[in-house]
């Protein structure tokens, strides 16, 4: 079911979930939902097909999803492969939680969000230490990776940038070199309205997406 991949180790990501239960339930919650709102609320276009019928466009870091309305069958652009529950999970969450609320330009760590120290662990283990240890003593490779995925810079840390995941839910990493006291060290931050968008277990798990993207997208 998983088109690429790689992606498929979204599936063992450390938020446990029963994958298809939480699909059927999000597919549930969209049966009355009015397609336009839920469109211009998450930042995305829907194109009215006619007959009742229309077509969600949903970038998703460098992808771009189309997800069918009113029967969500989703596919990557210009593909006829089926993604995973887990990333059709996090588009079909993504609309249901949307808000439309401005970003408020403030970076928060995980911890600091609604119940986000309960995941922070998993949140820790599965995206922050993955990417310290890839790029801690390397540098270059994370500016190389950052680029790839166009990657804004921002005049945080030592080197640090803003990824735009989904259109309305940016995610930052910051990065700290080692010097003669400490360690290198990273942190992945959100947007104070993070919450405004996706759930705090799915944060987890958008997180672990630009992870698994971010060393792919370095050199090798």
């Amino acid at each position: 079911m998983c088109g690429d991949r790689w992606l498929q180790e979204l599936e063992e990501s450390p938020v446990p979930r029963n994958y298809r239960a939480a699909y059927e339930r999000a597919v549930a919650h969209m049966a009355d939902r009015n397609p336009a709102i839920d469109a211009e609320t998450a930042g995305v276009s829907f194109t009215d097909l006619g007959a009742g019928r229309g077509r969600f466009d949903i970038p998703l870091l460098n992808r771009t999803y189309e997800l069918a309305w009113p029967d969500l069958v989703v596919r990557e652009k210009g593909s006829d492969t089926e993604p995973s529950y887990v990333i059709q999970i996090l588009l079909l969450h993504y609309l249901l939680t949307s808000d439309g609320i401005a970003l408020r330009d403030q970076w928060v760590s995980f911890r600091d969000i609604p119940d986000g120290r309960s995941y922070y662990p998993a949140f820790r283990g599965g995206s922050e230490e993955r990417l310290l240890g890839r790029f801690g003593h390397d540098v270059a490779a994370f500016h190389a990776a950052a680029a790839a995925l166009a990657g804004r810079p921002l005049p945080l840390a030592d080197h640090a940038y803003a990824f735009d995941v989904l259109p309305r839910l940016p995610l930052a990493v910051l990065l700290w070199e080692s010097d003669d006291e400490f360690p290198p060290e990273l942190h992945i931050l959100l947007d104070a309205t993070a919450t405004n968008y996706l759930p705090v277990e799915d944060l987890a798990v958008i997180a672990r997406y630009l992870t698994i993207a971010l060393l792919r997208a370095g050199p090798r």
